[in-house]
């Protein structure tokens, strides 16, 4: 069985152990490696340094990106993504407190399959998570991808 591997980029340790929970509640097996910023995950997508050990960073499934990332924004990560070869890049959620249009609009222009709206609240997260989940491409542990947008 294979178990998918989400990529988190995330700077916030809160939304990062809410989402943790959130996966978790939600019943999903996936493993969740978070990097702090937009550069690590470009070094952890592109084998670099630190994150050269396969085994221990395995490519994942799955982005999930944060907007308001420090030094490098997510919608520069996400302008950065759309230059490389698609198969490098599993597909990208965005996962953001911004509830700004132009925010989800960019984020959709520039790749991203989805743009979800973080909330504090742990029912709700665990539903946006399972959402967020379907955007995987689907294998024996992952919910078949319906093509329904949140």
């Amino acid at each position: 069985m294979t178990v998918g591997v989400i990529l988190q980029i995330e700077d916030n340790l809160d939304d990062i152990d809410l989402f943790r929970l959130a996966l978790a509640q939600s019943g999903s097996p996936c493993k969740v490696i978070s990097v702090h910023d937009a550069r690590d995950a470009i070094k952890y997508l592109a084998r670099i340094g630190e994150y050269a050990d396969k085994e221990k960073y395995p490519k994942p499934t799955l982005i999930v990106l944060d907007l308001s990332l420090p030094g490098m924004t997510g919608l520069e990560f996400l302008a950065w993504a759309k230059g490389e070869p698609p198969e490098n890049i599993p597909s990208i959620v965005v996962l953001s407190t911004s509830q700004l249009e132009l925010n989800r609009h960019l984020s959709e222009k520039l790749g991203a399959k989805a743009y979800f709206v973080k909330s504090p609240n742990p029912q709700e997260a665990k539903e946006i998570t399972k959402n967020l989940l379907l955007f995987q491409p689907p294998s024996s542990s992952s919910p078949t991808q319906s093509g329904l947008k949140p």
